[in-house]
């Protein structure tokens, strides 16, 4: 029977070596060696340490028991440590070729969309599109991200987005529109940028954080630019003041990206008497506000930074 696996190689090649050696120091001790002598022997004879004969060997089947001690026991020996070998490479080569493979599969894509991050809105997008039965490719450059995604069965190109070449081997030339939803306003646009210039006919979607941001993506190039978090906050509004029209199946993949947090003005020192805009500074490693929740229930959405807050207020904060 063949033996393909590498844990398979192992033992076979083991239990060879052991049913010779143990043959071999049966007979030795069959013809009057002590049990010391007999199993000393067979390790310097399979080793190729080569000492020396323990005692003088003159018996010729004897000599032929050696022999094929050495060749049997070595030849089983070594193929055991080749599977050894085999099962810790073997692993970098099925990744290797793996990668080949996808390689290969994203140079044959057209029309397809290449996604740009795969954190919640990257694998919400991911999602939709399958289910549309759309084409496309995931480029990210953490690993452990990609690994989920090619779990799912997404093509994946690990890589800066923001390179030439990563978004060269994505397919940028044959591709026909790109999602750039990374959380960083500032990569987007460099993105947004590489895009436009490596492919003028590409249909640019760009995620935006901070307002100003969109002026800056659309003059770079992109067609369309999202904000998560005012999509956010016109959903909730829609949703607490019973105005859930037509718009909200549109809505619903964003928002599922988001978790909102409510948070007391009364609960952080200084924001009784704090604007706006101060108010999203002390909040920014938590998230982005984007709605006012005043006295009387009613939601505020639409703001300056210069809007004073009240203890009463409670903020609405989405974390993305």
């Amino acid at each position: 029977m063949l033996v393909s696996s590498p844990f398979r190689k192992i033992i076979a090649g083991m239990g060879v070596c052991l049913c010779t050696c143990l043959m071999a120091a049966l007979t030795y001790h069959a013809e009057g060696w002590t049990w010391i002598d007999s199993v000393y022997m067979v390790i310097i004879t399979v080793s190729g340490v080569g000492y020396g004969e323990v005692n003088p060997i003159s018996d010729p089947l004897l000599k032929i028991q050696t022999m094929a001690l050495i060749i049997v026991g070595g030849l089983s020996g070594l193929f055991s440590i080749g599977g050894f070998i085999q099962m810790l490479t073997a692993g970098e080569i099925n990744r290797t070729l793996g990668a080949q493979k996808m390689t290969r599969e994203v140079k044959k894509m057209k029309n397809h969309t290449i996604i740009c991050g795969f954190g919640r809105i990257g694998r919400t997008l991911a999602e939709e599109l399958t289910l549309k039965q759309l084409p496309f490719v995931v480029v990210d450059v953490t690993l452990e991200r990609l690994n989920a995604a090619e779990a799912l069965g997404y093509r994946i190109v690990r890589g800066d987005a923001s390179q030439d070449d990563t978004l060269l081997r994505a397919g940028i030339a044959d591709a026909c529109c790109l999602a750039s939803v990374l959380p960083n306003d500032a990569i987007n646009v460099f993105i947004t940028l590489s895009a436009r210039e490596m492919n003028s006919h590409l249909e640019i979607i760009a995620r935006a954080e901070c307002p100003s941001t969109e002026h800056k993506l659309r003059r770079s190039g992109a067609h369309h630019v999202v904000m998560p978090a005012s999509i956010g906050a016109l959903r909730i509004a829609q949703i607490i003041s019973g105005n859930v029209g037509a718009q909200s199946a549109e809505l619903k993949p964003a928002t599922e990206s988001l978790r909102l947090v409510q948070i007391p003005v009364t609960s952080h020192t200084g924001l009784e008497e704090a604007t706006l805009e101060m108010a999203q500074q002390a909040l920014a490693e938590i998230g982005r506000i984007v709605g006012i929740q005043r006295a009387d229930f009613s939601i505020v959405t639409q703001f300056d930074s210069l809007l004073p807050l009240t203890p009463e207020d409670i903020l609405l904060v989405a974390q993305s």
